[in-house]
């Protein structure tokens, strides 16, 4: 960027000036920030990974449109979401990284503080509600865009071999050949692959390429209802089975996990609870 990121401390929420994003990272944080910011400054987007890319993109052009003119969101506009912010305010610091509850590093604040200002525009970055300060070292990092030096890249193989489930597994294991790449552990769909290998009917029905493709294919639906792992795989299973058999997902089959979740009362637990499912 050639514009100045500046440290402005903490405020309140009620004292945040327009065209800030409020940054949390978990969506009861999110939603609970959100109800304050509503109540007292008239109105606010939400914009977090639980919500489906059509429910994200309306949130956000809502606020670019300057309807209105505050934004509560996760550590997702940190990734790809290129808006007119002028302030980012933490609400906190430590986050759940899919195992661990900890603190984010300098290059992950640095990603998310990013987003104000942009290019030629000066923004600024700062702290509310719980979180009262970032420490002195952090915040020197962030203003002179000075983080540690990336000594390894996660890689994983993409030349995939899909001649039996045995061949698409050991060319998922394939360590990489080049220094500074290091094999990523392994994913939730290539978990829910393994599992399914040890399916018996799974086995049989994945005899050709284009069928251990479509099995592959069908392990990296993303499990958005974050349940328990058997769950998942247990529907992943039904839709490899129902596209292998019938070539197509049936409209009765759909229509049963449908019912009980088209309703909009409850908690906003529950309502993303039930949107994560429809999803």
């Amino acid at each position: 960027r050639f514009s100045e990121l500046c440290y402005s401390g903490h405020k309140k929420l009620g004292r945040l000036a327009p065209r800030t994003a409020v940054v949390a990272f978990s969506a009861q944080d999110v939603y609970a920030l959100a109800e304050v910011m509503r109540a007292q400054r008239g109105g606010c987007a939400v914009v977090l990974g639980a919500l489906s890319p059509r429910t994200r993109n309306a949130q956000v052009a809502m606020y670019q449109a300057g309807e209105i003119d505050y934004l509560v969101a996760t550590d997702a506009i940190g990734m790809g979401l290129n808006m007119d912010l002028d302030h980012v305010a933490f609400s906190a610091r430590r986050k759940f990284d899919g195992r661990n509850m900890r603190q984010l590093n300098t290059a992950e604040l640095g990603q998310i503080a990013g987003r104000a200002g942009r290019h030629l525009r000066n923004g600024t970055f700062g702290t509310t509600a719980d979180l009262q300060e970032i420490d002195s070292e952090a915040v020197e990092a962030l203003e002179q865009h000075r983080f540690p030096k990336i000594k390894e890249i996660f890689w994983r193989n993409s030349d995939l071999s899909f001649h039996g489930l045995e061949r698409l597994t050991y060319s998922l294991d394939r360590p990489p050949k080049v220094a500074g790449l290091r094999r990523l552990r392994d994913g939730a769909d290539h978990l829910t692959l393994l599992a399914l290998s040890r399916d018996e009917e799974v086995r049989r029905l994945a005899s050709a390429p284009d069928l251990v493709r479509l099995l592959w294919e069908a392990c990296q639906i993303p499990d958005f209802r974050k349940t328990l792992a058997d769950s998942h795989i247990s529907l992943v299973r039904q839709i490899f089975l129902n596209l292998v058999q019938s070539g197509a997902l049936p409209e009765s089959w759909i229509a049963e996990r449908i019912t009980g979740l088209d309703r909009n009362d409850g908690d906003i637990d529950t309502l993303t609870a039930r949107i994560s499912h429809i999803r």
